[in-house]
């Protein structure tokens, strides 16, 4: 059967490829031949001896006859010039594409009856070796850590409100580097242990996470949460630091990195990515232009005195002012998906949650599918 099918295929490609050469080839045979070059030069010759006769007998001045003698010249060069090339008739070209073509389908035909087996069974992707599936299902540490996610999934549908085992599953999520599924597990852990910093952190962390390193408004909330519990928490202040940095803050989160780094014992495991954000804060110090990312241009010396020496409420009026600001521009920009991020960043600042959602749901129609999920779950979190 298999056979049979691919003579007809082969058949089929044959016509579909001739068929319209011939056709071509039929119309060109059919249409009138024009006329020979040979038989026009002759006519132009003829009428430049007549015009010669005519300029003798004064028929024409000497202006018409320069005229006509240029238009029947250019016209005789044009026909010498298709008298010399080449005649060779379309039916030679036709008949060897035709006999190309079959030939490259014949050989494919046959190099394929050497080379292919068409009766060979498929070979299921988790049976290659070099596939994802047979990797993970082929480690043993990976098959141990589902089966405790499995078993796990089922202690939660009996007992749900078993900290402890949101707190392992949401460990297990993130070594199998499912960044949605830890979010939620540590999401529970935090919710049954609200008293708990360490939750917080980590929930606030794995939020960072979802959100490829990004402080968002919602990890900005359970940071902030996890501050008021416990403030010289090196996990809270290196991601408020963070979130300062992100916001265009650098002066302000190099100046919380250093007060972390002064805090921490000598051979503390954070040292080193603390230390390396410092480094980047310190270069971008450096630049002439501001970070791309700051929400306002950075304030000068005298503009950070003059903030300091306003009161509580003079100085959220200039940030709310500064936010309104910010505000309008996104209006006017609705596309720019890292502004509406900014933006509602700024209102959770504020303590405004209700014009944080706003702004993320303003930014969900223009972010990818990606960004779009984030943008759920932040929303989610930020409407409890």
């Amino acid at each position: 059967m298999f056979w049979i099918f691919l003579v007809l295929a082969l058949i089929a490609a044959i016509a579909m490829v001739l068929l319209p050469m011939f056709r071509q080839a039929k119309d060109r045979s059919s249409a009138p031949a024009p006329q020979r070059p040979g038989r026009n030069i002759d006519v132009y010759k003829a009428q430049l001896e007549e015009l010669e006769a005519d300029l003798q007998d004064g028929r024409l001045n000497v202006a018409e006859a320069n005229a006509a003698r240029l238009e029947i010249e250019r016209r005789l060069l044009k026909s010498a010039a298709e008298q010399q090339q080449p005649t060779t008739g379309a039916q030679t070209s036709v008949a060897f594409l035709a006999v190309l073509t079959v030939v490259i389908l014949l050989a494919s035909g046959a190099f394929y009856l050497m080379t292919g087996s068409a009766g060979m069974p498929d070979f299921p992707l988790k049976d290659q070796k070099h596939s994802a599936t047979a990797q993970a299902s082929e480690s043993p540490e990976a098959a141990q850590r589902d089966g405790e996610i499995v078993a796990l999934l089922a202690t939660l549908q009996k007992a749900p409100d078993d900290a402890g085992s949101w707190r392992k599953l949401g460990q297990l999520y993130s070594r199998a580097q499912d960044r949605v599924g830890a979010a939620h597990a540590f999401q529970k852990w935090h919710e049954l242990a609200p008293d708990d910093p360490t939750a917080a952190v980590v929930y606030g962390e794995s939020l960072i996470m979802l959100s490829n390193g990004r402080v968002s408004p919602a990890a900005l909330l359970v940071l902030r949460q996890a501050a008021a519990l416990q403030p010289r928490n090196p996990g809270v202040r290196h991601y408020l630091a963070l979130a300062d940095y992100q916001a265009g803050e650098v002066t302000q989160a190099l100046a919380s990195w250093k007060a972390l780094e002064a805090d921490s014992a000598e051979g503390a495991p954070w040292l080193g990515q603390l230390r390396a954000w410092m480094r980047r804060a310190e270069q971008d110090l450096g630049m002439v232009r501001a970070p791309q990312t700051a929400v306002a241009p950075a304030l000068s010396a005298e503009d950070r005195d003059a903030i300091g020496n306003m009161s509580k409420s003079e100085q959220m009026d200039m940030i709310r002012s500064m936010v309104g600001r910010l505000q309008a521009k996104m209006e006017a920009n609705p596309e720019n998906v890292e502004g509406w991020f900014r933006l509602a960043k700024a209102y959770m600042v504020l303590g405004d949650k209700p014009q944080a959602i706003r702004a993320l749901e303003q930014a969900a129609p223009h972010a990818d599918a990606e960004l779009q999920s984030e943008i759920k779950k932040q929303l989610e979190i930020l409407r409890k």
